[in-house]
C-alpha cells in the first residue's frame, strides 16, 4: 500500500459537486491540476481528483480557475498503465495565493524488484542507496505501482536485497519522466516487513 500525507496547492480545473456516500454522508468532489517538470524543463499538467467532507461548507465556493490549498491523504490508482491521483482532503484553504506545489511524506509497504540495490558514492565519498520497489494494490483488479527510492542512511540497511519485503516512510517526490508521472521517495525510516501469509494480501493493516 502507498499512502501520502500531503499539501497540494494549485488551480481548480473541475467545479465542486455534492454527492452522497454509501454511508449516507454527503461529500464534495472537485478537480485540481498539478504541473510537474522533468530535468529538461518540460512541464505537463496532471489531474488530481479531490474529495472533501460536505460539512466544510465550501462546495459553492470552489469553481474552475479558483486557486486554493488542500491538506489531506493522497492515494494512487493504476488503470491500463496510467496512474490516477486521488486526494481525500481534511482541510481546504480558499484564500491561498502562493505557487503551485505538492509536498509531504509517503508511507510505503511493498517489495523490491529483482534488480540489485545500488550503493553509490557521492563526490564527498558518502554512500547512499538507490532502488525500486512495487506495492500491490487491490481494486477492480490487482495492480502493481512502482516507486523509486533513495536512502542516505545506508548503515543498518544492509539487509535490503532484491525481492525483499519492507516498509518505509520518507519525503514524497513527484516528477515528470518520459512524459509520465514518476513516483519517488527520499527515505527517512526503513525496516523489514514480514508478510503475513494468513492475511492473504500484501497490504499493510
Amino acid at each position: 500500500m502507498i499512502r501520502c500525507k500531503v499539501t497540494l496547492a494549485g488551480v481548480v480545473n473541475k467545479t465542486a459537486t455534492t454527492h452522497q456516500g454509501k454511508d449516507g454522508k454527503a461529500f464534495i468532489t472537485f478537480g485540481m491540476k498539478l504541473p510537474l517538470s522533468d530535468k529538461n524543463g518540460n512541464t505537463k499538467d496532471f489531474d488530481v481528483s479531490v474529495s472533501a467532507p460536505a460539512e466544510l461548507g465550501i462546495s459553492g465556493l470552489i469553481c474552475v480557475d479558483k486557486r486554493l490549498q488542500v491538506v489531506g491523504t493522497l492515494y494512487f490508482r493504476k488503470k491500463e498503465d496510467k496512474l490516477y491521483l486521488n486526494l481525500y482532503a481534511d482541510n481546504v484553504s480558499l484564500d491561498y495565493s502562493g505557487n503551485d506545489k505538492i509536498e509531504g511524506d509517503m508511507e510505503f509497504w511493498g517489495k523490491t524488484g529483482k534488480k540489485d540495490v545500488r550503493n553509490i558514492q557521492d563526490k564527498k565519498g558518502k554512500t547512499f542507496q538507490t532502488f525500486s520497489a512495487y506495492s500491490k494494490e487491490s481494486g477492480e483488479q490487482v495492480t502493481f505501482i512502482w516507486v523509486h527510492f533513495i536512502n542516505f542512511s545506508v548503515a543498518g540497511a544492509e539487509w535490503l536485497k532484491p525481492s525483499t519485503a519492507f516498509k518505509a516512510k520518507g519525503m514524497l517526490e513527484l516528477k515528470l519522466y518520459n512524459d509520465n508521472l514518476d513516483l519517488g521517495c527520499q527515505v527517512k525510516e526503513l525496516e523489514e516487513w514480514i508478510f503475513n501469509a494468513e492475511a492473504g494480501n500484501d497490504n499493510a493493516k
